[in-house]
């Protein structure tokens, strides 16, 4: 027999497995990676709930050996009941293995073992100890379907051995003793996991293969590696165009972009948390800068630190011609003021306080006299033939919206706001609608429709043709509603569960196939899966990456391919559609943090913008042909929480 794998956790640290001791949302478009030892493993999970507790992994001792300790118990609720907690070995398996562990229990209410056959944090086979019983169970998003139970009385001070033969069926002892055979067949391609819902402890990790097995498994990770490598020799590189100082204004992926006279011009924004994490942020300070990093004006002052920098929401800051003259303007909310002013010199053009919500009923666990505005977004509610009306919103209950002149128009109250409506004209009247969270609200402010859904809330929109010989539908990452497509009559006419459905975006990723392709990812409670959705929102594939910041965002790279930017980091890089990394970033010290995707000088093909507190660098593809031109969202309407989308000029 070959050893392929031996985890006997000697190489960490007694410690916690890293982890986002926030447990915040920083990682939903910021590549944040925790510090500490690793090894070959990794933690898919994250959840909000668990704020104020520790990490779900625990390296221990008893002074002789080394153990993994699932550190969690049973602490998820509501939607997310069924998320488990689970550390992943990297390794990949191409042939059959043998796989045994070692597992004491300290609870035994929920299920604790191995998955195997892992595809996602939501899809894989589980032998396991529970109650009275070890089982197998199959895994599939929220359907648990045992395949065998065998009833045992759990001794909570033994320490038992598992050994499972994992190949053209499951065969299974426990300690030493043949218990059953199920007829499953090997998976090529799969991982094992840790997987539990209680206190429990592993050690002595081993997957060993036969050696016939093992080298036909050594030759699939070899071709498979193969693969991959010609692939991305297809494509052009990403080279290094340009650099930028940041100084002491930096930021997270707080940044606005547009061209003035066939330049960039950035507008990047710093800001601090008041009262409560993210809630009640405000801008502390707003810098416009040049291609050459000339900053052109400022606003507030500058302090490029982590807290003032990284942050899970927007902030109320947009460019638009707002005057309709030809030139562009800054709309932002500052210190309980909106404020419209000239983007290249800074100067005031108009300015109203915020709203007065002290004692308003329609206003919960607000702490402040005015509206501490949450995000921004520009109108045309009022027929001008341009977007010079506006709306501002609170966090997840309120938007305001006002015209040109800055007077009040209307305001939505009735279901979560999510964090970034859609405004469009939908019904092609002249005037804008509003689809926030659930609800379609006329330029009047009255609900057109509701959709039957009331957790969670909307995290991003897209309104496209998903064909083109098919009408404009409504695409909503929601959350824990999942992934929806939704007709303007308010009909649902696709749902697909992925977890907690974070990020969206619409391109025609695959040339052979009809329509366009929609990809999705999951972050709260199963992170990192990322799914590929055909034209009529059937699900094509479903791929889970252990890393965070996966942005999605479609980009026309080199005239030929439409590919998605996962993330700046060394694992990341350039997805095609089969969420291969097609295009790597360059190993070059380059910021890993944030990232955009912008067509910085107007020739069809986009820039990859990498940015972080100190620096923002600008790639682009080596080589490029002239490419097609395409409908992008709107560049007046920035958001960390917008589905974004390159579509072909037919799908308008």
């Amino acid at each position: 027999m070959k050893q392929v794998i031996y985890e006997d956790f000697k190489d960490f640290d007694l410690n916690e497995f890293p982890y986002d001791r926030g447990h915040t949302a920083l990682g939903e478009y910021h590549y944040v990676k925790e510090s500490g030892y690793t090894g070959n493993f990794y933690d898919p999970i994250r959840l909000h709930q668990w704020r104020s507790l520790d990490g779900s992994w625990l390296v221990t001792s008893d002074g002789k050996n080394h153990y993994m300790e699932q550190n969690r118990g049973d602490q998820s609720t509501g939607a997310f009941k069924n998320v488990y907690c689970c550390l992943v070995h990297k390794t990949t398996f191409y042939a059959p293995y043998t796989l045994e562990f070692n597992l004491r229990i300290f609870e035994k209410n929920q299920y604790c073992g191995m998955g195997f056959h892992y595809s996602t944090s939501r899809k894989y086979f589980f032998i396991g100890l529970k109650e009275d019983h070890l089982a197998v169970f199959l895994r599939e998003e929220e359907q648990f379907s045992i395949l065998q139970k065998w009833n045992m009385n759990l001794d909570m001070d033994h320490t038992y051995h598992f050994k499972v033969e994992v190949g053209n069926s499951i065969i299974v002892y426990l300690d030493d003793t043949f218990l059953f055979d199920l007829k499953i067949p090997f998976i090529e391609g799969k991982k094992i996991a840790l997987i539990a819902k209680s206190a429990c402890r592993y050690s002595s990790i081993l997957v060993q293969m036969t050696e016939e097995n093992y080298k036909i498994h050594c030759v699939k990770t070899k071709e498979e590696e193969q693969r991959l490598l010609h692939k991305q020799s297809q494509y052009p590189k990403l080279q290094l165009l340009h650099k930028i100082s940041l100084k002491n204004f930096g930021s997270g992926r707080q940044l606005r972009i547009r061209i003035v006279d066939g330049m960039p011009i950035f507008l990047i924004a710093q800001h601090q948390k008041r009262m409560i994490r993210d809630s009640f942020a405000h801008l502390s300070c707003l810098t416009c800068f040049d291609y050459n990093g000339n900053v052109l004006w400022q606003k507030g002052e500058p302090n490029a630190c982590w807290d003032n920098g990284l942050i899970s929401c927007d902030l109320p800051f947009q460019i638009a011609d707002m005057n309709h003259d030809g030139k562009y303007e800054v709309i932002y909310s500052m210190d309980f003021e909106v404020v419209i002013c000239d983007l290249l010199t800074g100067k005031v053009l108009k300015r109203m306080p915020t709203p007065i919500i002290h004692k308003d009923p329609l206003v919960k666990n607000e702490p402040y006299y005015r509206l501490n505005v949450d995000a921004i977004r520009v109108a045309d509610f009022t027929g001008l033939g341009y977007k010079g009306d506006f709306i501002i919103k609170d966090r997840y209950q309120n938007v305001w919206a006002y015209d040109h002149n800055m007077n009040f128009l209307w305001r939505y109250h009735h279901k979560n706001t999510g964090h970034f409506p859609y405004i469009y004209d939908f019904d092609q009247d002249g005037l804008d609608e509003m689809f926030v969270g659930y609800d379609m609200v006329d330029h009047d402010g009255t609900i057109q429709f509701s959709l039957p859904m009331n957790s969670d809330h909307t995290d991003e929109i897209i309104y496209a043709r998903l064909h083109k010989d098919k009408p404009k539908q409504l695409i909503l990452a929601s959350g824990n509603e999942g992934v929806n497509i939704v007709s303007l009559d308010g009909s649902i006419t696709k749902h697909n569960e992925i977890g907690h459905a974070q990020r969206i975006s619409i391109a025609k990723y695959d040339e052979k196939r009809d329509g366009l392709q929609i990809m999705a990812t999951s972050f709260w409670g199963s992170n990192g899966i990322i799914c590929v959705y055909d034209c009529n929102g059937d699900e094509l594939l479903k791929k889970e990456f252990f890393d965070n910041g996966h942005l999605l965002s479609p980009v026309s790279y080199d005239g030929k391919h439409i590919l998605a930017v996962l993330n700046a980091s060394e694992e990341g890089g350039l997805l095609d559609k089969d969420l291969d990394i097609v295009v790597p970033f360059p190993k070059d010290q380059h910021p890993t943090l944030s990232v955009e995707v912008f067509d910085i000088d107007d020739d069809g093909i986009d820039e990859i913008i990498c940015f972080d507190l100190k620096e923002l660098w600008i790639y682009k593809a080596e080589s490029w042909t002239t490419p097609q031109k395409y409908i992008k969202y709107s560049d007046d309407a920035f958001s960390n929480y917008r589905g974004e989308f390159l579509l072909p000029e037919e799908y308008e």
